[in-house]
């Protein structure tokens, strides 16, 4: 029996347009009535997340939300930290160094949940409209703060060259997960979706193999790992689905609840 379901957001319960369709509404709806923890868990700020916990009910002392890609766990009623792992100056100043080695666009958040931006840029800008966020332009030289994440911004293709030819330490200093075409997340390497369901699932005194976890994008190979089931939308990046035990539905077509219906409520 399933009883703790993971589930991300961009790429797999919002179809393109950032809606979340009746029938995964229902599906959740559903699967808590049977006693199913759902858990959204998001490389988001909570701010970001806070809009869809309202609009599935997810906001009782029993609901709890995994947000920056694991860095935070909340319980939701009682707005309680359970969790939170945080990089510091020194990190940040490494990773900013690198995407000026690549010319490129650096952003982050502070443990204050302050989004600061190296310079104006429209990958930021997605970042700022999605999540409803006021931008910070500091002078990066003189921050001095701790930070939930730290992320390389820029076009897919460049990206991908920048993850092929970062400096070698930044795989064993940090979880490094590529959230989108257009974001490269670094966090504490003790930090990732799937340690956060290790670590939620623990606390809540439930096994992983009672536990399912749905996602799309790398930021959600871990958790997909580490999950009894763990499942992929046919959107999925490639590698992402052969982790997985299942693909299910893609986005446009209520993936979520196929899961939910196969796993949960058959």
């Amino acid at each position: 029996m399933i009883k703790l379901c993971t589930i991300d957001l961009d790429g797999t319960l919002f179809d393109k347009d950032k809606n979340i369709s009746e029938e995964n509404i229902k599906a959740i709806k559903e699967a808590r009535e049977l006693g199913c923890k759902i858990v959204i868990a998001s490389g988001r700020p909570f701010c970001g997340v806070l809009p869809v916990l309202l609009k599935l009910g997810l906001t009782t002392n029993d609901d709890y939300v995994i947000c920056y890609n694991g860095a935070k766990i909340l319980n939701v009623g009682l707005n309680k930290e359970i969790y939170m792992c945080t990089l510091n100056q020194n990190d940040f100043n490494k990773i900013y160094e690198q995407s000026l080695l690549f010319n490129s666009n650096c952003h982050a958040f502070t443990t204050k949940e302050e989004l600061v931006i190296s310079k104006p840029n429209p990958y930021s800008d997605v970042e700022i409209r999605i999540n409803g966020l006021k931008p910070h332009y500091p002078d990066f030289k003189t921050l001095n703060n701790e930070y939930l994440k730290v992320m390389i911004i820029d076009d897919p293709k460049k990206l991908d060259y920048i993850e092929s030819n970062i400096n070698p330490n930044c795989f064993n200093d940090y979880s490094m997960v590529r959230s989108s075409n257009i974001f490269l997340e670094f966090l504490n390497k003790s930090t990732d979706k799937g340690q956060a369901l290790e670590r939620l699932s623990a606390y809540l005194n439930i096994s992983l193999t009672e536990t399912m976890a749905i996602g799309d994008a790398g930021n959600d190979f871990n958790m997909i790992l580490k999950a009894g089931v763990g499942v992929a939308m046919a959107n999925a990046f490639p590698y992402v689905k052969k982790a997985a035990k299942f693909i299910t539905l893609d986005n446009e077509n209520s993936g979520v609840a196929y899961a939910i219906n196969k796993f949960i409520l058959s």
